[in-house]
């Protein structure tokens, strides 16, 4: 019985570790919401394990429960607790949540019980890290099929700044694990093998927050494994003004690394700039309870109209600024959702991971969450399940106790209290899988809506879309589509009512110009007029709603030739982010209105 147990904890933790390779293309977003599903699944699979021996097993294991935990359950407790269940706009991150929440617990129970799991856990994950590489290497030789159409290098993720993020995590991992060994055996060879193959693929993802984590958590391990503390005390004092030099040119080279970075991609540094800078004025509205779960992109968009209506914007900001749907850093998006308290706690939670980490001797995962943590700085990771996965993994693995070391002995009492902690732990995996067991079914739907829709077979695609509102009212994209079919069969009202729900959930603009249509469509032009006009203060540099407000004004009962002036005069002038034949098709009306009407 014992070997089953530690079968199936060793087959649940290894497809957990998985994950990054999962997909599902019977599903919309399959990339990543299959790999939601699989996490689920597994977890099903590991919940009803701990379950089962929990009640067969003669010698009964229970929880421990420490600070790191405490931290942990409070996150989640705010995070309900700041929810906003009226509007309850991510449902299943909520969920996710938990079954993060499950993960952690099961984790952590499995590698106290089993802590050859530990070793073996770092052996996979860095197994996932080559095979990313290999995967990565024969798409730069057109070997494997991308999973973007503008990328050829994305590995088993969506584009290059995930994968790449992922990567970045793994090289240190890997070096902290060649570094550990006191002989070249084959674990020695394969890490050596693993750090050669992501150093020859990472470069080529071109994502400058990947390679400063991967620099700076490389070195970090390299120090923490190599470096004699008592030999640069010595020679620190023997040879001051050497460092004293040396760290001045380290500091120069540094700032020139930084700059050429900068430099690298101009334009996509500076609408990072701009996101970071819209989000701190956006959490400054709700410091303390922040937006809540899913609140980033409508604070975002309503954020960033009022900034750039304020005088204050700049050519340059109003150029480069875009409607994300994450503030590309994590810490700045949970402070805006969660506030000031969220962020305090999650870094408390970090922190207090990274000190038993480096306690237990544990360097290589410690380096993996530095090169998260800062990819995190300048990336969406959060966002996305499978760093969740690594997160919980590299966690745990810090928090659990080297069995090298000396440690204190746990008191032989029953802790009946723990045990049924652990039950419950069980339990809930089983009931959040049971409740989101409906939305795997639900995007298949919509996936088949979709196939209808691209076909502009719209009343098809609505017998399909219309019952899965209840299920997938959180997914602007969905709301979006469902509205789209609703105004292309003539429908504008009730289309508006869906796409009055999206503007709550998204940043996108494209709703609000497709609101405004449809109020035209219904000889509502004051309505429609609004809604460009406030499309045009989130992006004022889009050319597409001048376009829109032009064709309104020239409509016979709302015709304003001053006001019809100004839009053409913006079709022509505005330059495009990138030329188009859609944008010439634009400009040409625009000349050929200017031309032909009284204005």
């Amino acid at each position: 019985m014992r070997h089953l147990n530690f079968f199936i904890y060793t087959i649940s933790g290894t497809l957990l570790l998985c994950t990054p390779f999962t997909t599902d293309l019977t599903l919309v977003n399959g990339l990543i919401i299959g790999k939601v599903h699989w996490i689920q699944l597994v977890l099903l699979i590991f919940s009803i394990g701990i379950l089962f021996f929990s009640f067969i097993e003669k010698k009964k294991r229970s929880l421990s429960f420490n600070w790191e935990d405490a931290f942990l359950l409070t996150i989640i407790f705010w995070y309900t607790a700041t929810y906003r269940w009226h509007l309850n706009p991510e449902p299943q991150k909520l969920a996710f949540a938990g079954q993060i929440t499950v993960l952690w617990f099961i984790i952590s129970y499995s590698l106290k019980k089993y802590p050859i799991l530990n070793h073996y856990f770092l052996l996979v994950l860095i197994s996932t890290g080559f095979i990313e590489a290999i995967w990565g290497i024969r798409q730069l030789y057109g070997w494997s099929y991308s999973n973007h159409s503008l990328f050829r290098l994305t590995g088993s993720f969506f584009n290059p700044g995930p994968y790449s993020g992922y990567l970045s995590i793994i090289l240190p991992i890997s070096l902290g694990l060649l570094l550990k060994q006191s002989s070249r055996n084959i674990v020695y060879y394969f890490a050596i093998t693993c750090i050669l193959a992501i150093i020859l693929v990472l470069p080529a993802g071109k994502s400058r927050s990947a390679w400063i984590a991967a620099t700076f958590s490389c070195f970090w391990v390299y120090i923490m494994y190599r470096l004699n503390w008592e030999w640069v005390k010595k020679n620190w004092i023997q040879y001051k003004k050497r460092y004293l030099i040396s760290c001045i040119i380290g500091y120069i080279l540094l700032f020139g690394g930084f700059s050429y970075l900068y430099t690298f991609k101009k334009d996509s540094a500076d609408g990072r700039f701009l996101m970071w800078k819209i989000t701190a004025k956006a959490i400054q509205k709700q410091p303390f309870t922040g937006t809540g779960l899913g609140g980033f992109p409508a604070a975002y968009a309503e954020t960033q109209a009022e900034y750039m209506t304020s005088g204050k914007a700049t050519e340059g900001e109003k150029l480069v600024a875009g409607c994300p749907e994450y503030a590309f850093n994590e810490y700045l998006q949970i402070g805006l959702e969660q506030g000031i308290w969220g962020l305090f706690l999650f870094i408390i939670w970090l922190v207090i991971i990274f000190y038993k980490g480096i306690k237990n001797k544990r360097y290589a995962c410690c380096g993996g969450i530095i090169a998260l943590a800062i990819f995190a700085f300048s990336s969406y990771p959060l966002q996305l399940p499978e760093f969740w996965v690594i997160l919980i993994f590299l966690g745990v693995m810090c928090i659990t106790p080297n069995p090298n070391q000396r440690n204190k002995p746990e008191p032989n009492r029953n802790e009946w209290y723990k045990q049924i902690f652990l039950i419950g732990v069980a339990i809930l995996g089983i009931i959040v899988f049971w409740e989101q067991k409906d939305y795997y079914k639900a995007y298949q739907k919509w996936n088949k809506a979709q196939m209808y829709y691209k076909n502009k077979a719209y009343e098809a695609a609505l017998e399909v879309y219309e019952p899965l509102y209840p299920l997938l009212k959180h997914k602007p994209e969905f709301l979006f589509e469902v509205a789209q079919c609703l105004s292309k069969t003539g429908r504008y009202e009730k289309a508006n009512g869906y796409l009055e729900r999206a503007v709550l959930l998204s940043s996108d603009p494209m709703l609000y110009y497709v609101m405004a249509k449809n109020e035209q469509c219904l000889g509502e032009y004051r309505q429609a007029e609004k809604h460009l006009l406030h499309a045009i203060d989130i992006l004022p540099e889009r050319i597409y709603p001048y376009y829109l407000l032009m064709n309104l004004y020239t409509e016979p009962s709302y015709f304003q030739p001053a006001k019809l002036k100004m839009a053409i005069d913006s079709v022509l002038t505005k330059k495009p982010k990138v030329e188009s034949s859609a944008i010439k098709e634009m400009k040409e009306k625009a000349r050929s209105m200017l031309n032909n009407t009284s204005i």
